[in-house]
């Protein structure tokens, strides 16, 4: 599994099933993240006896920097396997794999970033539904 995330980044491919299944995991795996430091912050409100406040600050004054990089670290790791997974995919339709990768990342960043959020995100479900359903080149 790890190889298929963060191996083979010149070369590879993954036909649209694996690609699905593959891309459902990692949105699982990043999900889960997102809920243990929700389950942290709420288990540390629990242990300082139900003030949230006073919580945050603890935590904040504690666990900043670790969780400053330990954040980045996982948000890094989550952008490079995706953007692997999906030169995979693209490779496995006959294109450039990286090159088309990059710049759907930039484009869906430009978008989210001068249009709204809800463009970019709806400019990304659009990019990764077409991966799903365009089919693979069979000649390659």
């Amino acid at each position: 599994m790890l190889k298929v995330y963060f191996g083979e980044f010149s070369n590879g491919r993954l036909r649209r099933l694996q690609y699905f299944g593959y891309a459902l995991l990692l949105f699982a795996l990043a999900l889960g993240s997102v809920f243990g430091i929700v389950f942290a912050i709420g288990a540390g409100e629990y242990l300082m006896g139900g003030d949230l406040q006073e919580a945050q600050t603890e935590l904040a004054n504690r666990f900043s920097v670790p969780a400053v990089l330990t954040l980045g670290l996982i948000y890094f790791l989550v952008l490079v396997a995706k953007l692997n997974i999906m030169a995979k995919r693209i490779r496995d339709m006959g294109l450039s794999g990286w090159w088309i990768a990059l710049a759907v990342f930039v484009v869906v960043g430009l978008t989210s970033n001068t249009a709204s959020p809800e463009a970019g995100s709806t400019l990304f479900s659009l990019v990764t539904l077409l991966l799903l359903f365009i089919p693979s080149d069979t000649f390659g």
